[in-house]
Order: C-alpha cells, then sequence, then structure tokens
C-alpha cells in the first residue's frame, strides 16, 4: 500500500508539472499570437497613412520634388495613430519628375509584450507605397483665331464680333487651364489676318530682318510768289433741290463702308454784291524742313513661298527663313502668343485681339493663320515650343489647332510672300476678276489644314456668322471630322461652340 501511494502521489506530482507546462506554453502560444497580430495591425496602419500621404502628392499640382515630399511627409505624419507616430517614419523618398513616379518606404519598430525573455523586445517592419502623377493626356492647343477687320462688325446686340470671340476664347482657356490641370494644359495664340506678328524681340535662323533703318528728304527754301493779280466776282453757283443717295465709300475684308451724296440737284449761276478776289500768281511756296522717315520691324513677316505657293508649315530654315519686312507703321496685328502653361498671359492676349491698328485695317488668309497654329506646336519649327509628336496616339501630348473665321479669304498670295487684296463688288463679294487667285487661297487653306491632320494634330473648325458657302466648305474640309466643324449663325453659338470643345479637350485630370 505504500508502494501504491507512492506512486499515485508521484503520477499526481506529473500531471501537476505537464499541466504547468502545458499552461506556461499555451501562454507563450497566446502572447506570441498576440504580438502578431499587434505588429500587423500596426503595420497595415502605417501602410495606409503612407498610401494616403503617396495619393495626396500624386494628386497635387506640385512639380517640384521637393514639394512632393512635403505633401507626401505631411500627410503621413497627420494619419498615423498616437500610439504609432514616434515609432515610425518615412526613411526614403524619390520622386522622377520625368516620369512622375513617385516612391516612399516607411520604417517603424513594434515593441513587444512578451518577446523580451527570449531576447525580441522589438521587431523592425517595411512598408512602400508608390504613385504615379499621371495624366489622362496633356494638351497642346494653338488658338488660331481671326483677327481682320471684318470682326468690327455686329452680328447681334451681344457685341462686336470681336467682344463675343474674347468672351468665348476666355471661357475656354478658364475652363481648361485650372489649377488641377496646371503643368498638364499648354496654350498658345495666334491673331491671324493677311500677316502674323512673330513678336519685334524675336530672332532665331529661321527668320531675317534687316536693321531698322532711316531715309531723309532734304529740306527746300522758301520760293516767294509772283505780282498779286485782282478780279472782280459778281456771280456764284448755287445748286436746289435733289435727293440723298448712299453709295460705297470703301470696302475692307468684305466690309462695305457706305457714305451718301445728294443727286439730281438743280444748279444755276446768280448774282451777288461784287467783291475783289486778289492772289500772287504764282503763289508762294513755304519753307520745308528736312523730313526724316524711319522704317522700323514691328514684328511682322511675309509669307514663305515654295514653288510659288504658300509653304508648308515647319520649313522654314536658315536657307529658307521668313521675312520680316519694315515698315514706317505697324502693319500687322498683335504679335503670337507661343506655347505657355500659364493663363494669365493667355487670357491677356485674348484681351488684347485687335482688328485694326491705326489705319491698318487687315483682309483674311486663312492659310497663313493655320501654318502658323502648326508652327507654334511644332517641337522643331519657329518657336520649337511644342513636346514631340505622338504620332500613334496624339494624347501625349494631344495637339489641337480651335481655326475660327468669320468669313472667306480676301488676300491672294504673291510670289515674294506678300499679299494682295481682292477687288470687291459693290454688295462685298469677290469680284469675278480677283477668283481665280482667291480660289488658290482656299486650296492653300485645305492644304495646310491636311499639312497639320497629317502630323495627327486635331482641328476643331468653327465659322462665326459666315455666309460664304465656298469658306463653309473649307472649313468642313479643315475638320478632323464632322463633330469638330461649327456653324455659328450668331453670338450664343459661338459661345457654345467654344464650350462643347473646351468639354472634348478637359480630359487631364490626375489619375494617381
Amino acid at each position: 500500500m505504500a508502494n501504491k501511494d507512492a506512486f499515485g502521489s508521484n503520477n499526481s506530482g506529473n500531471i501537476l508539472v505537464t499541466t504547468a507546462l502545458s499552461i506556461t506554453v499555451l501562454a507563450g502560444l497566446i502572447a506570441l499570437a498576440l504580438d502578431v497580430s499587434n505588429l500587423y495591425n500596426q503595420k497595415s496602419e502605417v501602410q495606409s497613412a503612407l498610401d494616403a500621404g503617396v495619393l495626396a502628392a500624386a494628386s497635387s499640382t506640385a512639380t517640384d520634388s521637393a514639394t512632393v515630399q512635403t505633401i507626401t511627409s505631411s500627410v503621413f505624419a497627420a494619419d498615423l495613430p498616437a500610439a504609432v507616430k514616434t515609432s515610425a517614419s518615412i526613411s526614403s523618398f524619390s520622386y522622377n519628375a520625368t516620369s512622375k513616379q513617385i516612391v516612399a518606404t516607411a520604417s517603424g519598430t513594434y515593441s513587444t509584450f512578451f518577446g523580451t525573455p527570449v531576447g525580441l523586445s522589438t521587431v523592425p517592419y517595411s512598408a512602400t507605397a508608390s504613385g504615379q502623377r499621371a495624366a489622362k493626356g496633356t494638351v497642346e492647343l494653338a488658338l488660331v483665331l481671326d483677327n481682320t477687320y471684318s470682326m468690327s462688325v455686329a452680328l447681334d446686340s451681344t457685341g462686336t464680333k470681336m467682344q463675343v470671340l474674347q468672351t468665348a476664347a476666355t471661357n475656354l482657356v478658364n475652363a481648361l487651364m485650372t489649377s488641377s490641370n496646371a503643368g498638364f494644359v499648354k496654350v498658345a495664340v495666334v491673331p491671324y489676318a493677311d500677316y502674323v506678328n512673330v513678336g519685334p524681340t524675336t530672332t532665331g535662323a529661321w527668320l531675317s530682318v534687316q536693321p531698322n533703318y532711316s531715309t531723309t528728304t532734304p529740306a527746300t527754301p522758301a520760293v516767294p510768289g509772283g505780282p498779286t493779280v485782282c478780279k472782280t466776282v459778281s456771280t456764284t453757283t448755287q445748286c436746289t433741290g435733289g435727293t440723298s443717295q448712299p453709295y460705297v465709300v470703301s470696302i475692307i475684308d468684305g466690309v462695305v463702308t457706305m457714305g451718301t451724296h445728294v443727286v439730281g440737284q438743280t444748279c444755276s449761276t446768280v448774282p451777288i454784291t461784287p467783291y475783289q478776289s486778289c492772289s500772287q500768281s504764282p503763289a508762294p511756296v513755304a519753307a520745308k524742313p528736312a523730313v526724316t522717315t524711319n522704317y522700323k520691324w514691328y514684328g511682322c513677316v511675309n509669307n514663305l513661298v515654295s514653288g510659288g505657293l504658300l509653304a508648308p508649315p515647319e520649313t522654314a530654315s536658315a536657307t529658307t527663313p521668313y521675312v520680316g519686312f519694315l515698315t514706317t507703321s505697324q502693319q500687322c496685328l498683335n504679335p503670337i502668343l507661343p506655347l505657355t502653361d500659364q493663363s494669365a498671359p493667355v487670357l491677356a492676349a485674348i484681351k488684347g485681339l485687335v482688328y485694326q491698328i491705326g489705319s491698318y485695317k487687315p483682309n483674311t488668309y486663312i492659310a497663313g493663320g493655320i501654318t502658323w497654329g502648326v508652327n507654334v506646336l511644332s517641337p522643331t519649327a519657329t518657336f520649337a515650343s511644342g513636346a514631340p509628336y505622338d504620332a500613334a496616339n496624339n494624347k501625349m501630348p494631344r495637339k489641337v489647332i480651335i481655326l475660327m473665321t468669320d468669313g472667306f479669304n480676301t488676300n491672294s498670295l504673291n510670289s515674294n510672300g506678300t499679299l494682295s487684296s481682292a477687288s470687291f463688288n459693290s454688295d462685298g463679294t469677290i469680284a469675278t476678276a480677283s477668283q481665280p487667285k482667291i480660289t488658290i487661297s482656299n486650296t492653300a487653306e485645305v492644304a495646310a489644314c491636311n499639312y497639320a491632320k497629317a502630323k495627327n494634330i486635331e482641328i476643331y473648325a468653327i465659322g462665326f456668322g459666315v455666309t460664304d458657302a465656298t469658306s463653309l466648305l473649307n472649313l468642313q474640309q479643315c475638320a478632323t471630322d464632322a463633330s469638330h466643324y461649327f456653324d455659328a449663325k450668331n453670338s450664343a453659338a459661338l459661345i457654345a461652340a467654344f464650350q462643347i470643345i473646351a468639354g472634348n479637350l478637359d480630359n487631364v485630370r490626375i489619375a494617381s
């Protein structure tokens, strides 16, 4: 019995030891599971905060690495739970300004509850996040806008055609050049009429301009008059009756300016009180001072000619340059604004559009405007401000021309790059004698558009109050397709056309 009792006592002791060991192991496993769970949760919180920081930076308008990093760090720190703030931080960061790729890594340590006895008081971990500051596409837009004298008239009570155009173009720029599109939209303004203005300070191998110069006409002395001769005047001519009739004073760019004169009067000679009328014969000639005439370059350039026709865009070079012409007063309108991603100069250029300067009231040569629309988008020609063509997709960048005109070609090209105005009928239409040369201008217009479309440049073509069938057909042929053609018959329609185009182009939002 004694042995049996001893055996029983030993067995109970073994059970107690085994149970104690089992409880210890189980507690250790539970503690380990708790640490693993806590570690996972803490790393997830850090990962979530890092994702938020990178996403905020990717969705921002920042373009420099320092600012992108600051945004990432600020949002990361703000999103971290209080218990984690002192144990985790961003350990590495990179931003590639070319690819717009953001990569950030955060490192932290987890303090274990039950790892100290086995020498595992802390566990390091890391989290990595990346983001792409990419766009659905970038846009390079050339506003090729009619600034001819015909823009001085009004279609309706909204204002002159120029004022309506300025409103429509301003609305489009405000819709596209937003803070969320910063860096992804560039706009150029090409005011065209007969000649374009590349800017009087512009230089380049593609441009040839002779220095400003002056000519002087010598002074001439006074010449005394001859003897005084007097005669008695006793009659005068007196007219009565007649009616006031309109007549054409001038026709510029198809705009007819009318005046009135009296016709059908009856005139007769009637007596008056006699008086003496005296004069010198020959009459004296006053002295004239020397006159200096200054010839200056205002930024105006002739067209580029090849084989007697308008040369295609992007063909100017040091051997076949555009030639700037010097004049005594400005004979072209305001300068082209090359591509810029800043809205302020674009809006200022639109506000500054004019249809005449002094006595200069220009006619229309649409082909020249399209040519310069391509030139400002070109990565190589003239200003060389455009990005390389995306020939496959026209997406990075999406190059676009908005061509707007209010009428028809009223200029024809000469072999030296100058232009000649058409002759007009009394109703402002092109006279038959000028029609063959204007037909060549129409052909050049479509050819310039075809060149642009061959480069995969998208063209929106807008007629504003255009009634000439040939001009409307030219615009239809210029447009990329039917959805890119607008026949705006009034002011509201023009403003609506620009709004539609803005909506079509506004697909450059940031996609993180």
